[in-house]
Protein backbone atom coordinates (compact mmCIF):
# COMPACT_ATOMS: atom_id res chain seq x y z
CA UNK A 1 0.00 0.00 0.00
CA UNK A 2 1.02 3.63 -0.59
CA UNK A 3 1.67 5.27 2.79
CA UNK A 4 -0.81 7.61 4.46
CA UNK A 5 1.03 10.89 3.92
CA UNK A 6 1.20 10.37 0.15
CA UNK A 7 -2.50 9.44 0.13
CA UNK A 8 -3.29 12.61 2.07
CA UNK A 9 -1.33 14.68 -0.45
CA UNK A 10 -3.11 12.93 -3.31
CA UNK A 11 -6.42 13.83 -1.66
CA UNK A 12 -5.40 17.49 -1.29
CA UNK A 13 -4.27 17.71 -4.89
CA UNK A 14 -7.29 15.71 -5.96
CA UNK A 15 -9.54 18.24 -4.24
CA UNK A 16 -7.78 21.04 -6.11
CA UNK A 17 -8.17 19.21 -9.38
CA UNK A 18 -11.84 18.51 -8.74
CA UNK A 19 -12.18 22.28 -8.44
CA UNK A 20 -10.12 22.65 -11.62
CA UNK A 21 -12.59 20.30 -13.30
CA UNK A 22 -15.78 21.89 -11.97
CA UNK A 23 -14.81 25.57 -12.28
CA UNK A 24 -14.06 25.48 -16.04
CA UNK A 25 -17.20 23.44 -16.69
CA UNK A 26 -19.17 26.13 -14.85
CA UNK A 27 -17.51 29.26 -16.22
CA UNK A 28 -16.66 28.17 -19.79
CA UNK A 29 -20.28 27.70 -20.97
CA UNK A 30 -21.00 31.22 -19.73
CA UNK A 31 -17.90 32.93 -21.07
CA UNK A 32 -17.99 31.23 -24.48
CA UNK A 33 -21.56 32.40 -25.05
CA UNK A 34 -20.95 35.92 -23.72
CA UNK A 35 -17.69 36.57 -25.59
CA UNK A 36 -18.37 34.56 -28.77
CA UNK A 37 -15.80 32.49 -30.72
CA UNK A 38 -13.46 35.37 -31.72
CA UNK A 39 -13.19 37.15 -28.36
CA UNK A 40 -13.14 33.86 -26.46
CA UNK A 41 -10.25 32.83 -28.69
CA UNK A 42 -8.42 36.02 -27.71
CA UNK A 43 -9.16 35.33 -24.04
CA UNK A 44 -7.96 31.72 -24.30
CA UNK A 45 -4.82 32.75 -26.16
CA UNK A 46 -3.89 35.40 -23.58
CA UNK A 47 -4.36 32.99 -20.67
CA UNK A 48 -2.32 30.33 -22.49
CA UNK A 49 0.46 32.77 -23.36
CA UNK A 50 0.56 34.21 -19.82
CA UNK A 51 0.71 30.75 -18.28
CA UNK A 52 3.52 29.76 -20.62
CA UNK A 53 5.44 32.97 -19.84
CA UNK A 54 5.13 32.24 -16.13
CA UNK A 55 6.49 28.74 -16.67
CA UNK A 56 9.42 30.12 -18.66
CA UNK A 57 10.25 32.56 -15.86
CA UNK A 58 9.99 29.75 -13.30
CA UNK A 59 13.09 28.27 -15.01
CA UNK A 60 12.24 24.63 -14.48
CA UNK A 61 12.16 24.93 -10.69
CA UNK A 62 9.09 22.72 -10.57
CA UNK A 63 11.59 19.93 -11.30
CA UNK A 64 15.00 21.00 -10.00
CA UNK A 65 13.92 22.97 -6.92
CA UNK A 66 11.18 20.50 -5.97
CA UNK A 67 13.71 17.67 -5.92
CA UNK A 68 16.28 19.74 -4.01
CA UNK A 69 13.74 20.85 -1.40
CA UNK A 70 12.56 17.24 -0.99
CA UNK A 71 16.12 16.10 -0.27
CA UNK A 72 17.01 18.99 2.09
CA UNK A 73 13.60 19.80 3.61
CA UNK A 74 14.91 19.32 7.17
CA UNK A 75 17.55 22.02 6.61
CA UNK A 76 15.73 25.35 6.98
CA UNK A 77 18.67 27.48 5.86
CA UNK A 78 19.20 25.43 2.72
CA UNK A 79 15.48 25.52 1.90
CA UNK A 80 15.33 29.29 2.46
CA UNK A 81 18.35 29.79 0.18
CA UNK A 82 16.68 27.74 -2.57
CA UNK A 83 13.53 29.88 -2.31
CA UNK A 84 15.41 33.19 -2.31
CA UNK A 85 17.57 32.25 -5.29
CA UNK A 86 14.55 30.98 -7.22
CA UNK A 87 12.56 34.17 -6.64
CA UNK A 88 15.57 36.24 -7.77
CA UNK A 89 15.84 34.22 -10.98
CA UNK A 90 12.10 34.57 -11.56
CA UNK A 91 12.26 38.35 -11.13
CA UNK A 92 15.21 38.65 -13.50
CA UNK A 93 13.60 36.56 -16.23
CA UNK A 94 10.23 38.28 -15.83
CA UNK A 95 11.85 41.68 -16.29
CA UNK A 96 13.73 40.60 -19.42
CA UNK A 97 10.78 38.84 -21.05
CA UNK A 98 8.47 41.73 -20.13
CA UNK A 99 10.67 44.11 -22.07
CA UNK A 100 10.61 41.77 -25.07
CA UNK A 101 6.81 41.51 -24.96
CA UNK A 102 6.44 45.28 -24.69
CA UNK A 103 8.65 45.72 -27.77
CA UNK A 104 6.56 43.20 -29.73
CA UNK A 105 3.32 44.81 -28.56
CA UNK A 106 4.36 48.22 -29.90
CA UNK A 107 4.75 46.68 -33.39
CA UNK A 108 1.43 44.78 -33.55
CA UNK A 109 -2.06 46.03 -34.45
CA UNK A 110 -4.14 46.42 -31.32
CA UNK A 111 -7.63 46.19 -32.78
CA UNK A 112 -7.94 42.51 -33.69
CA UNK A 113 -6.32 39.09 -33.57
CA UNK A 114 -4.13 38.04 -30.68
CA UNK A 115 -2.28 41.37 -30.65
CA UNK A 116 -5.35 42.93 -29.03
CA UNK A 117 -4.71 41.03 -25.78
CA UNK A 118 -0.90 40.72 -25.80
CA UNK A 119 -0.56 43.45 -23.15
CA UNK A 120 -2.39 41.24 -20.63
CA UNK A 121 0.10 38.38 -20.93
CA UNK A 122 2.70 39.73 -18.41
CA UNK A 123 -0.07 40.34 -15.85
CA UNK A 124 -1.10 36.68 -15.93
CA UNK A 125 2.53 35.55 -15.66
CA UNK A 126 3.22 37.90 -12.72
CA UNK A 127 0.24 36.63 -10.71
CA UNK A 128 1.19 33.00 -11.38
CA UNK A 129 4.78 33.66 -10.26
CA UNK A 130 3.70 34.81 -6.80
CA UNK A 131 3.38 31.21 -5.62
CA UNK A 132 6.15 28.55 -5.91
CA UNK A 133 4.17 25.26 -6.03
CA UNK A 134 7.45 23.32 -6.15
CA UNK A 135 8.24 24.48 -2.59
CA UNK A 136 5.11 22.87 -1.17
CA UNK A 137 5.60 19.82 -3.37
CA UNK A 138 9.11 19.32 -2.01
CA UNK A 139 7.95 19.86 1.58
CA UNK A 140 4.97 17.52 1.01
CA UNK A 141 2.67 20.21 2.44
CA UNK A 142 0.22 20.70 -0.40
CA UNK A 143 -2.70 21.63 1.84
CA UNK A 144 -1.12 25.04 2.57
CA UNK A 145 -2.00 26.40 -0.85
CA UNK A 146 -4.82 24.07 -1.89
CA UNK A 147 -7.67 26.00 -0.31
CA UNK A 148 -6.27 29.45 -1.07
CA UNK A 149 -5.91 28.45 -4.73
CA UNK A 150 -9.47 27.20 -4.83
CA UNK A 151 -10.90 30.31 -3.15
CA UNK A 152 -8.78 32.58 -5.34
CA UNK A 153 -10.12 30.98 -8.48
CA UNK A 154 -13.65 31.08 -7.10
CA UNK A 155 -13.38 34.82 -6.48
CA UNK A 156 -12.22 35.34 -10.06
CA UNK A 157 -15.11 33.25 -11.39
CA UNK A 158 -17.66 35.21 -9.34
CA UNK A 159 -16.19 38.40 -10.79
CA UNK A 160 -16.55 37.04 -14.33
CA UNK A 161 -20.21 36.15 -13.78
CA UNK A 162 -20.92 39.53 -12.19
CA UNK A 163 -19.00 41.86 -14.51
CA UNK A 164 -18.44 40.27 -17.95
CA UNK A 165 -21.39 41.16 -20.19
CA UNK A 166 -20.25 41.04 -23.82
CA UNK A 167 -17.39 40.68 -26.33
CA UNK A 168 -16.00 44.07 -25.32
CA UNK A 169 -15.25 42.67 -21.85
CA UNK A 170 -12.63 40.15 -23.01
CA UNK A 171 -9.83 42.16 -21.33
CA UNK A 172 -11.77 42.32 -18.06
CA UNK A 173 -12.29 38.54 -18.17
CA UNK A 174 -8.55 38.06 -18.59
CA UNK A 175 -7.76 40.30 -15.59
CA UNK A 176 -10.30 38.54 -13.38
CA UNK A 177 -8.84 35.17 -14.33
CA UNK A 178 -5.33 36.37 -13.48
CA UNK A 179 -6.51 37.77 -10.13
CA UNK A 180 -7.34 34.26 -8.93
CA UNK A 181 -3.61 33.62 -8.37
CA UNK A 182 -3.15 36.57 -5.98
CA UNK A 183 -4.65 34.91 -2.88
CA UNK A 184 -2.36 31.83 -2.89
CA UNK A 185 0.54 34.23 -3.43
CA UNK A 186 -0.35 36.12 -0.26
CA UNK A 187 -0.68 32.84 1.64
CA UNK A 188 2.76 31.82 0.37
CA UNK A 189 4.37 35.04 1.62
CA UNK A 190 2.80 34.54 5.06
CA UNK A 191 4.08 30.94 5.17
CA UNK A 192 7.60 32.03 4.22
CA UNK A 193 7.63 34.81 6.81
CA UNK A 194 6.40 32.48 9.53
CA UNK A 195 8.65 29.48 8.87
CA UNK A 196 11.74 30.94 7.21
CA UNK A 197 11.68 34.64 8.09
CA UNK A 198 14.72 34.44 10.35
CA UNK A 199 16.87 32.61 7.78
CA UNK A 200 15.53 34.11 4.54
CA UNK A 201 17.96 36.61 3.01
CA UNK A 202 18.58 38.23 -0.35
CA UNK A 203 20.85 35.98 -2.40
CA UNK A 204 24.20 37.11 -3.74
CA UNK A 205 24.77 37.56 -7.46
CA UNK A 206 27.13 34.59 -7.35
CA UNK A 207 24.40 32.41 -5.81
CA UNK A 208 21.87 33.51 -8.43
CA UNK A 209 24.39 32.82 -11.20
CA UNK A 210 25.11 29.37 -9.79
CA UNK A 211 21.37 28.65 -9.60
CA UNK A 212 20.92 29.67 -13.23
CA UNK A 213 23.83 27.48 -14.29
CA UNK A 214 22.79 24.43 -12.28
CA UNK A 215 19.14 24.53 -13.37
CA UNK A 216 19.81 25.30 -17.04
CA UNK A 217 19.68 21.75 -18.41
CA UNK A 218 16.52 20.89 -16.50
CA UNK A 219 14.98 24.22 -17.56
CA UNK A 220 15.49 23.45 -21.24
CA UNK A 221 13.87 20.05 -20.81
CA UNK A 222 11.01 21.54 -18.79
CA UNK A 223 10.47 24.26 -21.38
CA UNK A 224 10.17 21.56 -24.00
CA UNK A 225 7.54 19.81 -21.87
CA UNK A 226 5.54 23.01 -21.47
CA UNK A 227 5.74 23.92 -25.14
CA UNK A 228 4.28 20.66 -26.35
CA UNK A 229 1.83 20.14 -23.48
CA UNK A 230 0.66 23.63 -22.51
CA UNK A 231 1.47 25.98 -25.38
CA UNK A 232 -0.80 24.42 -27.98
CA UNK A 233 -3.49 27.10 -27.69
CA UNK A 234 -0.79 29.75 -28.00
CA UNK A 235 0.53 28.18 -31.22
CA UNK A 236 -2.92 27.46 -32.66
CA UNK A 237 -3.87 31.10 -32.09
CA UNK A 238 -0.71 32.36 -33.77
CA UNK A 239 -1.05 30.14 -36.84
CA UNK A 240 -4.79 29.59 -37.08
CA UNK A 241 -6.35 32.69 -35.53
CA UNK A 242 -8.65 33.30 -32.52
CA UNK A 243 -11.53 31.08 -33.69
CA UNK A 244 -9.27 28.04 -34.15
CA UNK A 245 -7.73 28.80 -30.74
CA UNK A 246 -11.22 28.84 -29.21
CA UNK A 247 -12.19 25.46 -30.71
CA UNK A 248 -8.94 23.83 -29.65
CA UNK A 249 -8.86 25.45 -26.21
CA UNK A 250 -12.21 24.01 -25.15
CA UNK A 251 -11.06 20.48 -25.96
CA UNK A 252 -7.70 21.11 -24.34
CA UNK A 253 -9.28 22.48 -21.16
CA UNK A 254 -11.54 19.47 -20.83
CA UNK A 255 -8.48 17.24 -21.26
CA UNK A 256 -6.48 19.23 -18.71
CA UNK A 257 -9.30 18.99 -16.19
CA UNK A 258 -9.05 15.21 -16.44
CA UNK A 259 -5.25 15.24 -16.46
CA UNK A 260 -5.42 17.13 -13.18
CA UNK A 261 -6.40 13.92 -11.41
CA UNK A 262 -3.37 12.18 -12.88
CA UNK A 263 -1.12 15.08 -11.89
CA UNK A 264 -2.43 14.90 -8.32
CA UNK A 265 -1.16 11.33 -8.02
CA UNK A 266 2.24 11.79 -9.67
CA UNK A 267 2.94 15.15 -8.00
CA UNK A 268 2.19 13.71 -4.58
CA UNK A 269 4.51 10.78 -5.23
CA UNK A 270 7.34 12.80 -6.80
CA UNK A 271 9.12 14.05 -3.63
CA UNK A 272 8.93 10.61 -2.00
CA UNK A 273 10.31 8.90 -5.09
CA UNK A 274 13.10 11.51 -5.30
CA UNK A 275 14.04 10.78 -1.70
CA UNK A 276 13.83 6.99 -2.06
CA UNK A 277 15.88 7.04 -5.26
CA UNK A 278 18.78 8.19 -3.05
CA UNK A 279 18.05 6.31 0.19
CA UNK A 280 16.25 3.11 -0.92
CA UNK A 281 16.07 2.70 -4.72
CA UNK A 282 14.23 -0.64 -4.57
CA UNK A 283 11.44 0.82 -2.44
CA UNK A 284 11.24 3.74 -4.88
CA UNK A 285 10.68 1.37 -7.80
CA UNK A 286 7.94 -0.41 -5.88
CA UNK A 287 6.25 2.92 -5.21
CA UNK A 288 6.41 3.83 -8.91
CA UNK A 289 4.64 0.58 -9.83
CA UNK A 290 1.87 1.27 -7.30
CA UNK A 291 1.41 4.79 -8.63
CA UNK A 292 1.35 3.41 -12.18
CA UNK A 293 -1.61 1.18 -11.36
CA UNK A 294 -3.58 4.12 -9.97
CA UNK A 295 -2.92 6.48 -12.88
CA UNK A 296 -3.55 3.72 -15.40
CA UNK A 297 -7.08 3.19 -14.09
CA UNK A 298 -7.84 6.91 -13.94
CA UNK A 299 -6.38 7.53 -17.40
CA UNK A 300 -8.36 4.71 -18.98
CA UNK A 301 -11.63 5.99 -17.50
CA UNK A 302 -10.91 9.53 -18.68
CA UNK A 303 -10.06 8.43 -22.19
CA UNK A 304 -13.29 6.44 -22.51
CA UNK A 305 -15.37 9.44 -21.44
CA UNK A 306 -13.58 11.70 -23.93
CA UNK A 307 -13.96 9.21 -26.75
CA UNK A 308 -17.63 8.37 -26.34
CA UNK A 309 -19.22 11.44 -24.72
CA UNK A 310 -17.48 14.28 -26.57
CA UNK A 311 -20.45 15.38 -28.71
CA UNK A 312 -22.90 15.37 -25.80
CA UNK A 313 -20.50 17.23 -23.50
CA UNK A 314 -19.72 19.99 -25.99
CA UNK A 315 -23.32 20.47 -27.16
CA UNK A 316 -24.73 20.69 -23.65
CA UNK A 317 -21.93 22.77 -22.14
CA UNK A 318 -20.78 25.07 -24.94
CA UNK A 319 -23.43 25.06 -27.65
CA UNK A 320 -23.46 24.40 -31.40
CA UNK A 321 -20.93 27.14 -32.23
CA UNK A 322 -18.18 25.02 -30.64
CA UNK A 323 -18.98 21.54 -31.96
CA UNK A 324 -15.55 21.34 -33.62
CA UNK A 325 -14.22 21.01 -30.07
CA UNK A 326 -15.85 17.57 -29.89
CA UNK A 327 -13.56 16.44 -32.72
CA UNK A 328 -10.61 17.75 -30.74
CA UNK A 329 -11.71 15.77 -27.68
CA UNK A 330 -12.08 12.52 -29.62
CA UNK A 331 -8.61 12.86 -31.10
CA UNK A 332 -7.16 13.54 -27.63
CA UNK A 333 -8.91 10.51 -26.05
CA UNK A 334 -5.73 8.34 -25.84
CA UNK A 335 -3.77 11.08 -24.08
CA UNK A 336 -4.92 10.51 -20.45
CA UNK A 337 -3.56 6.97 -20.25
CA UNK A 338 -0.46 7.86 -22.30
CA UNK A 339 0.33 10.77 -19.99
CA UNK A 340 -0.67 9.00 -16.77
CA UNK A 341 1.41 5.86 -17.20
CA UNK A 342 4.05 7.65 -19.26
CA UNK A 343 4.70 10.13 -16.45
CA UNK A 344 5.54 7.22 -14.15
CA UNK A 345 8.06 5.96 -16.71
CA UNK A 346 9.58 9.36 -17.42
CA UNK A 347 9.00 11.86 -14.60
CA UNK A 348 9.14 9.41 -11.69
CA UNK A 349 11.65 6.85 -12.96
CA UNK A 350 13.96 8.43 -15.54
CA UNK A 351 14.21 11.84 -13.85
CA UNK A 352 15.02 10.40 -10.42
CA UNK A 353 17.03 7.28 -11.31
CA UNK A 354 20.04 8.66 -13.14
CA UNK A 355 18.60 8.89 -16.65
CA UNK A 356 18.17 12.66 -16.61
CA UNK A 357 20.27 13.20 -19.73
CA UNK A 358 18.25 10.72 -21.79
CA UNK A 359 15.06 12.15 -20.25
CA UNK A 360 16.03 15.62 -21.46
CA UNK A 361 16.90 14.41 -24.98
CA UNK A 362 13.69 12.37 -25.16
CA UNK A 363 11.55 15.40 -24.37
CA UNK A 364 13.32 17.52 -26.95
CA UNK A 365 12.72 14.85 -29.59
CA UNK A 366 9.07 14.68 -28.49
CA UNK A 367 8.80 18.45 -28.96
CA UNK A 368 10.29 18.11 -32.44
CA UNK A 369 7.73 15.41 -33.24
CA UNK A 370 4.98 17.66 -31.94
CA UNK A 371 6.05 20.71 -33.92
CA UNK A 372 6.90 18.70 -37.02
CA UNK A 373 3.56 16.93 -37.03
CA UNK A 374 1.59 20.11 -36.38
CA UNK A 375 3.37 22.24 -38.97
CA UNK A 376 3.40 19.42 -41.52
CA UNK A 377 -0.34 18.90 -41.22
CA UNK A 378 -0.88 22.66 -41.32
CA UNK A 379 1.07 22.92 -44.58
CA UNK A 380 -1.02 20.08 -45.99
CA UNK A 381 -4.15 22.12 -45.33
CA UNK A 382 -5.35 20.54 -42.09
CA UNK A 383 -7.04 23.05 -39.79
CA UNK A 384 -4.86 24.03 -36.83
CA UNK A 385 -7.43 22.97 -34.23
CA UNK A 386 -7.22 19.45 -35.70
CA UNK A 387 -3.49 19.37 -36.45
CA UNK A 388 -2.63 20.32 -32.85
CA UNK A 389 -4.33 17.38 -31.06
CA UNK A 390 -2.91 14.91 -33.58
CA UNK A 391 0.54 16.30 -32.83
CA UNK A 392 -0.04 15.95 -29.08
CA UNK A 393 -0.98 12.27 -29.46
CA UNK A 394 2.11 11.63 -31.61
CA UNK A 395 4.47 13.24 -29.08
CA UNK A 396 2.94 11.55 -26.04
CA UNK A 397 3.04 8.17 -27.77
CA UNK A 398 6.77 8.58 -28.40
CA UNK A 399 7.46 9.46 -24.74
CA UNK A 400 5.31 6.57 -23.52
CA UNK A 401 7.12 4.02 -25.68
CA UNK A 402 10.71 5.16 -25.08
CA UNK A 403 10.34 5.86 -21.35
CA UNK A 404 8.37 2.64 -20.91
CA UNK A 405 11.18 0.67 -22.56
CA UNK A 406 13.75 2.19 -20.19
CA UNK A 407 11.60 1.43 -17.15
CA UNK A 408 10.94 -2.17 -18.17
CA UNK A 409 14.63 -2.64 -18.90
CA UNK A 410 15.48 -1.39 -15.40
CA UNK A 411 12.93 -3.80 -13.87
CA UNK A 412 14.36 -6.67 -15.90
CA UNK A 413 17.87 -5.86 -14.69
CA UNK A 414 16.64 -5.80 -11.10
CA UNK A 415 17.23 -2.12 -10.40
Amino acid sequence: MIDRKILHNISYLGLTNVANLIIPLVVLPFITRVLGPTQFGQYAWAVSAGTLLGLVCDFGFNWSAAREVAIHKEDRRRTAAIVAEAYAVRALLFTLTGLVIFTIWTQLPHEGGVGAVLSFVPLIAFCNLLTPPWLFQGLEQFRIVVFSSMFGRLIGVIGIFALVRGPADAGLAIMLTAAGAVLPGLVTFRFLARHYGDVLHLPTRAAVGARLQSAWRIFTADLVIQVYTMAQTFLVGLLGGPVAAAQYNIGDRCLNAGKGFLAAITQAAMPRVANLAVTDPTAGMRLIRKVMLMVGCVGLAGGLVMGFAADLLVMVAFGPDFMESARVLRILAPVPILVGVGSCFSSLYMFNYGEGKLWSVMLKVAAAINFGTMLGLHLLGVDMHIAAPIAVVAAESFVFCLAGYRFLLAVRLGK
